[in-house]
C-alpha cells in the first residue's frame, strides 16, 4: 500500500502535463504582474447563463468536443490555459484551437452548445498566481491587478478572465493560474 501511495505523490508531484500554450510577447514585469501582447486565435466557446455558473457541464462540453465528440470523430489536441468570464448575461469557458488558422478549420459539433470565434486578445496585463481558483482568490487576485490597472493609468476593455493551466490531479502549490484583462 505505502508503494501506491509513494507513485500516486511523485506522479502528482512530477508531472509535467505540456499542453500547447497561445504565445506571447512579454512587453513589461512588475512581481506577478506583467503586461502581455497576444495575437488572434480560433476558440471553441461554450456559454451559460450567469444564474447557472455553479451547476454547469461547459468543461465536459468542450472536452467532449475535443476527444471526438464531433460530425468528423476527429480527435483535436488538448491546450492550455482553460478561460473562463462572465458579460452581462452569461458565464463562458473557452478552449483555444492553437492548430487552427480559421474558424472553417474545425469540426462541426455533434450538436453541443458550441460555437467558434476569433478571439483577438491584443495587450493584456496578467497576475499569476498558484493554488486553487476559489472565488475568494479570484476577487482577491482580480482586485490586486485592478489596483495595479488604476495606479499605473491603464485602461481595462474585456471583462476580467480566469486562466486555468493545469489538471485538478496538479498538486495545488504547482498549480498556475492568472487573472487576465485586454487593456488599451
Amino acid at each position: 500500500m505505502k508503494i501506491v501511495l509513494i507513485i500516486l505523490v511523485n506522479c502528482m508531484l512530477l508531472s509535467e502535463d505540456k499542453y500547447k500554450e497561445p504565445a506571447y510577447e512579454l512587453l513589461s514585469k512588475d512581481g506577478n504582474i506583467e503586461i502581455r501582447q497576444y495575437g488572434e486565435y480560433v476558440v471553441a466557446k461554450t456559454s451559460v447563463s450567469s444564474a447557472d455558473k455553479h451547476d454547469n457541464n461547459m468543461f465536459r462540453t468542450l472536452a467532449s468536443y475535443i476527444f471526438g465528440g464531433n460530425k468528423e470523430n476527429q480527435s483535436i489536441p488538448m491546450t492550455a490555459p482553460v478561460t473562463t468570464y462572465e458579460n452581462s448575461d452569461s458565464y463562458n469557458m473557452i478552449f483555444y484551437m492553437l492548430d487552427a488558422d480559421n474558424i472553417n478549420d474545425m469540426p462541426e459539433p455533434n450538436g453541443q452548445n458550441i460555437e467558434f470565434e476569433s478571439f483577438r486578445l491584443g495587450k493584456c496585463a496578467v497576475i499569476s498566481f498558484s493554488w486553487f481558483t476559489s472565488q475568494s482568490r479570484i476577487d482577491s487576485f482580480t482586485i490586486q491587478l485592478k489596483n495595479y490597472i488604476e495606479k499605473n493609468n491603464i485602461i481595462p476593455r474585456s471583462a476580467y478572465m480566469v486562466n486555468r493551466y493545469d489538471p485538478p490531479w496538479k498538486v495545488p502549490f504547482m498549480r498556475r493560474n492568472e487573472i487576465i484583462v485586454q487593456i488599451n
